[in-house]
């Protein structure tokens, strides 16, 4: 769903899941317009997809709960 629909369903979420391409770099953005457009309820949680050796930069709003290694996967759970 795109993030102008999200927007007119006034709706917030308990778990977002970003499974961005891993050559996606501006994480920041997309992280940044969740809390921009409130879309994750209180207590929510964000889960992203992204590759190990990635070294992403994110907002400050994002608090880091867990990551995991996987493969060649990191799955970051955060709020």
């Amino acid at each position: 769903m795109k993030i102008h629909n999200l927007m007119r369903l006034n709706e917030k979420f308990d778990i977002i899941f970003l499974d961005p391409p891993y050559k996606e770099k501006n994480i920041f953005a997309i992280i940044d317009l969740i809390f921009k457009i409130n879309l994750l309820k209180k207590g929510g949680i964000i889960i992203l997809h992204r590759h190990k050796m990635d070294k992403d930069l994110f907002p400050s709003k994002f608090n880091i709960l867990k990551e995991e290694v996987y493969g060649l996967s990191k799955i970051i759970f955060g709020n």
